[in-house]
């Protein structure tokens, strides 16, 4: 599925970390809209990936919200 990650930072007390969300929609003038609000999205967003569902990487996640959205969707 193809996602954007939202870097969470650690300030030194680790690595930093990603959870990932779903587009909302097309990217416009540095702000990309997610899935899982209406008003929120990412600035400056980092490019978009494919990420698998099942996900299982240290110090990544999906955004609870965006992941129930892009299961739904893989069912249709």
């Amino acid at each position: 599925m193809r996602a954007v990650p939202e870097r969470v930072p650690n300030y030194g007390r680790g690595p930093d970390n990603l959870i990932w969300h779903k587009p909302g929609g097309r990217a416009v003038a540095d702000f990309q809209p997610i899935a899982c609000s209406d008003t929120e999205g990412l600035v400056m967003p980092w490019s978009a990936k494919d990420v698998p569902l099942d996900l299982d990487e240290p110090g990544q996640r999906w955004c609870p919200d965006c992941l129930a959205v892009a299961r739904k969707e893989t069912r249709r």
